[in-house]
């Protein structure tokens, strides 16, 4: 064991990780320089979309309408549809801080690419569900979802 502490750190070891250090910090300064957001990705087109609005109804109901029509989509007992709940929480903080319509319309769409996602209209928030999972993707998505578009959430 002692030799183990006599002999010297592979120079070849410290030479590629000196270089893949550079390689980052380069390429990142390169990022950063050129505008670079990996976070703005092009959204792919919508290709079935609806106008929603949510209110929290006395009894502690979440009620889901259309914003054109004003027809009630669908009433959310107590205490369910919990992601639903905790999005429609940051998308309303995100109101706050723009100090925007706290009442306006979202956007629910189904994009090209099969994505389902939510837009706040009044503050151009934007987020796709795709990375939440299935299961909480469809739980939004369902406010869009017709024949066809039931479709394509199956796995």
């Amino acid at each position: 064991m002692s030799d183990m502490h006599d002999r010297p750190f592979p120079r070849g070891i410290l030479i590629a990780l000196a270089a893949l250090i550079a390689f980052t910090v380069l390429a990142v300064g390169i990022a950063r320089l050129s505008g670079f957001d990996p976070s703005q990705e092009p959204r792919s087109p919508a290709t079935v979309m609806r106008d929603v609005r949510f209110v929290d109804a006395d009894n502690g109901f979440l009620q889901v309408y259309d914003f054109d029509t004003g027809e009630l989509i669908e009433a959310i007992e107590p205490n369910e549809d919990g992601f639903l709940r905790g999005l429609l929480r940051t998308l309303l903080r995100e109101r706050r801080l723009h100090q925007t319509d706290l009442d306006g319309p979202y956007r629910v769409s189904l994009r090209e690419n099969g994505h389902f996602t939510i837009e706040d209209l009044s503050t151009d928030f934007y987020v796709d569900l795709r990375p939440f999972g299935r299961d909480n993707e469809a739980a939004i998505g369902r406010f869009v979802a017709s024949p066809q578009t039931s479709s394509q959430m199956s796995p």
